[in-house]
């Protein structure tokens, strides 16, 4: 049986079987382990929505003995009632969907994540996440009683704004919504910029058109869902940051499951590959349905790339810093990633 709940908040108000009881001395009922709570990201009609629709038709044939409960978390990034990664933690919810901000209150070492112009390609920081950093961070999320299934593909980050921004200097002294994630308040800063905490999207609008807000960070997708366009009609195609998603499951439930019940849970998103196919294609829809709305999409040369790399550069270092941990172990196995990914690419490698 499938529970589709419209909001975490909404579904944190109902009874359920891991709540404390008047009765109960205040102690915490286990819930059946067939029953499973998910917390979840997505804009209505997203990628994200489809996809978490095939992990619950998948569930459904693969293990139709347990019952999914499906929490909403809002897609526009407004504040819900309970925090999914506490959540996940203490085992109130099974699995998560989390951002890299959220996760990074756990780990922070994901931060290193979103440092400006990390990865030079989506192939790239494939190959870099599923084959280098997989495995040491799932050793640091099962220190947090978690544990990590997959990355879920989110996409680049880009600009978009009033005006339009080719390049870095033109942000300087500009007002950004973004989530203040590390990362973000690292490269936002690295442009001589403010950065603004991103409200929900009416506010988003609201600042637009007031002019307290003069563009933003985001990707195309979300970007295009929020309508943010009416106000900010410029798009420039940074590609400065590629963002994920983790997807983790509460480490002791998980523990205890079968094994095949682990592959279930493991396997039912979809693959890696599959679902970050479904993500690029509806980006690459998106700016396509933009560029013919009117909008301006600014697509940046390598050279003008390199210009804003080397603009936010100063952010790197201050990032690693400040996640502190093994942020810095983390950020010399990204750097290796890179060169066993640019070797394979090389004419004539035995790969």
């Amino acid at each position: 049986m499938i529970r589709l709940v419209a909001t975490l908040c909404t579904a944190l108000l109902l009874p359920a079987c891991g709540s404390k009881s008047p009765d109960d001395g205040g102690r915490e009922t286990r819930r059946p382990r067939n029953e499973v709570r998910v917390a979840t990201h997505g804009l209505p009609g997203s990628v994200d929505e489809r996809n978490w629709q095939r992990f619950v038709a998948n569930v459904e044939v693969w293990a139709p003995e347990f019952r999914l409960e499906l929490l909403t978390v809002e897609g526009d990034g407004a504040s819900t009632v309970g925090d999914p990664l506490e959540e996940a933690r203490s085992g109130r919810i099974q699995i998560a969907s989390l951002t890299l901000a959220e996760a990074a209150a756990a780990v922070p070492e994901v931060a290193i994540l979103s440092v400006p112009y990390l990865f030079d390609s989506p192939e790239e920081a494939d190959y870099v996440l599923d084959e280098v950093l997989l495995e040491p961070f799932r050793r640091l999320f099962a220190e947090r009683d978690l544990r990590l299934l997959q990355w879920v593909d989110v996409g680049w980050t880009q600009l978009y704004s009033r005006e339009p921004w080719l390049e870095p200097g033109q942000v300087a002294g500009a007002r950004l919504a973004a989530v203040p994630s590390l990362a973000s308040q690292a490269f936002v800063a690295s442009l001589s910029a403010e950065l603004v905490p991103a409200p929900a999207a009416p506010g988003l609008l609201s600042g637009l058109e007031a002019g307290t807000i003069d563009g933003g960070v985001a990707t195309v997708v979300a970007y295009a869902a929020r309508g943010l366009a009416r106000e900010a009609p410029h798009c420039t195609l940074t590609r400065h940051a590629f963002e994920v998603r983790v997807l983790v499951a509460h480490r002791p439930w998980f523990h205890d499951l079968t094994p095949h019940d682990k592959g279930v849970f493991e396997e039912a998103f979809g693959s890696a590959g599959q679902a970050r196919a479904d993500t690029r294609g509806a980006a690459a829809a998106t700016v396509a349905r933009l560029e013919a709305e009117g909008v301006r999409v600014h697509r940046l040369s390598p050279d003008q790339r390199r210009t804003w790399a080397t603009a936010s550069s100063e952010a790197q270092p201050g990032i690693i810093a400040q996640a502190g941990g093994r942020a810095q172990e983390i950020h010399d196995l990204v750097l290796a990633g890179k060169a066993a990914f640019a070797a394979r690419e090389q004419p004539g490698s035995s790969d």
